[in-house]
């Protein structure tokens, strides 16, 4: 094994399930898991990702079957049997892991499985949270303890929910910066119509199209500004597409465009040409990656002050924090025209400065040289 020095390492990554890890991603945690393994190799690691069929450069053989198409599925349930057609596909990949030769497994799965069978897997496993406390993940931790495995968070937020025999290390997210970058000539080509005259400000919102992300008090809070909006995500709720976004969609007529799930080469375009982006999450978000993502474009974000989005942009240049209160999306609305002011090119230095993704990899690479060089000594 390479861990006595700066030789590569031999890593397996466990993806989420549900979705492959390919574009357009479903949420942010495909982008979180595709980002670290393209990193990780980039780096000369040898990375086996073991993701949802149809995922980009995954283990084939061991592939979880995805169930988006499936009947009755939601980002938050499964279909009938799905839960349990799940489960058996993770011992399966635990079989296999038992009997392998790695030196590290990171486990990115909402799955509770890696847990209770992280005592049959020679090697460390080092679990990531990426979301408030999941029962079956909860009972695991407590009916194993520490042979669950080592434990990171992508926030304190996150991590506050959880019931951790040994603690974890908040590791938070990062941006490419690469591909997330300010494209001035788009916003100045944004500022102008054809004919000359000034075009209103334009706002965007992205993600995934979910109660919990609440992107329909974007459309209300851009209207209320009279901004016009991009909405840009996959359709993760089709209930609360039908009864809570669609009426809203229909009443705003051409004031708002609806994109559906984009690919980078589409979806960055879009928010660095938008005069502001909107982020509205409706439950204690884990983090934040599209706020994120915005301000290293230099768009100024206006966000409401839930979970990882307080504690990650408290006092970030470009962004305007509002309370949730009884009426999120007027609050919104009233921030816009501060976060219309803020300077775009120290919003966007600010935001490469504190979320880089290469200073993400070299936390967690060196967390890995860490406990393996420990753990041969």
């Amino acid at each position: 094994m390479g861990a006595q020095n700066n030789e590569p390492l031999d890593i397996a990554v466990i993806a989420p399930s549900r979705f492959p890890i390919r574009e357009p991603y479903a949420g942010g945690l495909e982008v979180v898991v595709a980002k670290e393994v393209r990193a990780l190799r980039e780096r000369g690691h040898r990375v086996t990702l073991f993701a949802a069929e149809g995922s980009d450069g995954h283990e084939p053989r061991f592939e979880f079957t995805t169930m988006a198409s499936a009947a009755g599925f939601g980002d938050s349930f499964y279909p009938p049997g799905g839960y349990e057609s799940d489960a058996a596909e993770f011992h399966r990949l635990m079989d296999h892991l038992a009997v392998s030769q790695f030196d590290v497994i990171l486990n990115h799965s909402l799955s509770h499985v890696p847990l209770l069978r992280a005592v049959d897997v020679g090697a460390e496993i080092i679990t990531t949270l990426h979301c408030p406390q999941l029962s079956a993940m909860q009972e695991a931790f407590d009916q194993q303890g520490s042979a669950a495995g080592r434990v990171l968070a992508v926030s304190r937020s996150v991590l506050k929910t959880w019931r951790l025999p040994r603690g974890a290390e908040v590791i938070p997210n990062g941006v490419d910066t690469r591909i997330w970058r300010p494209q001035p000539h788009l916003q100045a080509a944004e500022s102008q119509s054809p004919r000359g005259a000034a075009e209103p400000p334009r706002a965007v919102w992205s993600g995934r199209i979910v109660p919990e992300k609440a992107p329909h008090l974007a459309v209300d809070a851009a209207l209320r500004a009279g901004l016009t909006l991009d909405l840009a995500g996959r359709i993760g709720d089709n209930i609360y597409m039908r009864e809570v976004l669609a009426p809203r969609l229909r009443r705003a007529g051409n004031a708002v465009r609806v994109h559906g799930a984009l690919g980078c080469d589409s979806l960055v375009p879009l928010v660095a040409g938008a005069s502001v982006a909107l982020v509205t999450p409706c439950w204690e978000e884990p983090f934040g990656l599209t706020a994120v993502e915005a301000l290293a474009c230099g768009t100024p974000v206006v966000a409401l002050a839930r979970g990882g989005i307080r504690e990650i942009l408290s006092g970030q240049p470009g962004v305007v924090l509002v309370e949730p209160g009884r009426d999120p999306a007027s609050g919104l609305a009233a921030a816009i025209p501060t976060a219309l002011t803020r300077d775009r090119a120290a919003t966007a230095r600010a935001a490469a400065a504190t979320f880089s993704h290469e200073t993400r990899i070299d936390r967690v690479e060196a967390r890995l040289r860490g406990l393996l060089v420990g753990a041969a000594s």
